[in-house]
């Protein structure tokens, strides 16, 4: 069976360059997003390069386990869900999941988050620009997610010139950086 994957470039950015950015390009109106990971309590998760996340966006909800591949890819499995707590889903496709990667059943949430974003959807990517809110902080960040295959590297240093920036693998994981943050 083949697995979605997910491939993407992020950049920390200051909140200058954000503002910049955001008034440089057709962005959509922003959205609020509340992330909210879970890990076992001996870190299982983390040792094995995955995350486990519940999305809540206008009383919505979606699952994500994502399995990392690469510096920029991942496995990312995700579905819409019916609550906002791990310990109900019931889902016989989530579980199914969970047992097929060896998630253990006694995950606690272990860190979450808000983030303000807006989308610009190209061709070839969903560009997000993101305010992520964590509990010591606030970043500004932005996304270059792969929609296709496609010399996403130049495409991506292409919207970022005008700024004088250019791609930089500075951005660790929105997860990393709230874990930080507590």
């Amino acid at each position: 069976m083949n697995k979605p994957i997910e491939r993407e470039l992020k950049l920390l950015l200051t909140k200058e360059e954000y503002e910049k950015i955001g008034k440089s390009y057709d962005f959509s109106e922003g959205f609020i997003q509340t992330n909210t990971y879970y890990d076992s309590i001996d870190s299982q998760l983390k040792e094995r390069k995955c995350a486990m996340r519940i999305r809540t966006i206008d009383n919505r909800y979606y699952f994500t386990l994502k399995i990392k591949s690469d510096s920029i890819t991942h496995i990312e499995l995700e579905k819409e869900i019916d609550t906002n707590q791990l310990e109900q889903i019931k889902d016989l496709e989530i579980l199914g999941w969970m047992t097929e990667y060896n998630i253990p059943k006694d995950c606690i949430e272990n860190a979450s988050f808000t983030t303000y974003r807006k989308v610009l959807e190209t061709d070839e990517a969903t560009i997000c620009l993101d305010e992520n809110r964590f509990k010591n902080h606030i970043d500004y960040e932005m996304e270059y997610e792969y929609k296709k295959e496609h010399d996403g590297l130049s495409a991506f240093n292409s919207l970022l010139e005008p700024f004088h920036l250019s791609y930089k693998n500075n951005s660790p994981s929105k997860l990393a950086r709230a874990i930080q943050s507590l």
